[in-house]
């Protein structure tokens, strides 16, 4: 498994060069904003797992690298931030105004954060799917991770002095680490309510399978075990269980 990630990642690399390689030949490498991205990591074995569904680094970090003009060269900036600040980026970069209904949207221009010193930021996370019986949430700035589970305990993770979080301070917390617990909370509940986003994604998955005709008609069904290559005929395959 860990070559043929290698492998994916030296065949990506390749298609990354092709992609600049054409911006040179047609002259426009100057006057071309480039973001190189992710939607999410790989535990590649890391804490027993591969895959990713979780909230630890290995899986919510990504790489994030951008080029071009009011990019500053060479420069690491290490404030936080999420692949929702994207979405005002790229409208800023080809000159489009944002709709009125998108307004009110999260998200800075990454132009802007990169040419500034490094400042702290928080950013979210949440996840409602693959193997999670209730959803959980992250908040994440330059020192702590908060995780929020609707259906478990909360972690606390210091990143400045446990990157790897090995160290989940919520399992024996003193009195500060209780007061950041809660002050954490209060942060990720003036974002949203978590039990109620829970309740109307799971009613939400549950309208999904009854159009489709039920869970049995849907493990009947199968499904997709990868994401079909080019020239390549999608198809469900049997589910290896029925639970």
């Amino acid at each position: 498994m860990h070559a043929t990630y290698y492998g994916i990642c030296s065949f990506l690399d390749d298609q990354v060069g092709r992609v600049l390689s054409a911006l040179d030949g047609l002259n426009l490498r100057q006057k071309t904003r480039v973001i190189y991205t992710s939607d999410h990591g790989e535990h590649l074995g890391a804490r027993g797992i591969y895959g990713k569904f979780t909230m630890y680094e290995e899986a919510c970090a990504i790489p994030f690298i951008m080029s071009g003009p009011d990019v500053p060269a060479g420069r690491v900036v290490d404030t936080p931030i999420s692949l929702v600040d994207c979405h005002p980026t790229v409208l800023d970069a080809i000159g489009c105004a944002r709709d009125e209904a998108d307004r009110s949207l999260p998200g800075e221009l990454l132009w802007q954060i990169a040419a500034e010193d490094p400042h702290d930021r928080t950013v979210f996370s949440e996840y409602h799917a693959i193997g999670s019986p209730s959803a959980y949430f992250m908040l994440r700035d330059r020192r702590y991770k908060f995780i929020y589970h609707v259906s478990g305990p909360a972690q606390l993770f210091d990143l400045t002095a446990d990157p790897v979080e090995a160290d989940d301070l919520a399992l024996n917390p003193d009195q500060g680490t209780l007061q950041l617990l809660k002050d954490y909370e209060a942060k990720l509940r003036e974002i949203l309510d978590p039990e109620a986003v829970d309740r109307r994604a799971k009613a939400d998955q549950l309208r999904k399978i009854e159009s489709l005709g039920g869970r049995k008609a849907v493990i009947e069904r199968g499904a997709f075990v990868n994401s079909p290559a080019p020239g390549e005929t999608p198809c469900f395959q049997a589910l290896q269980s029925a639970d």
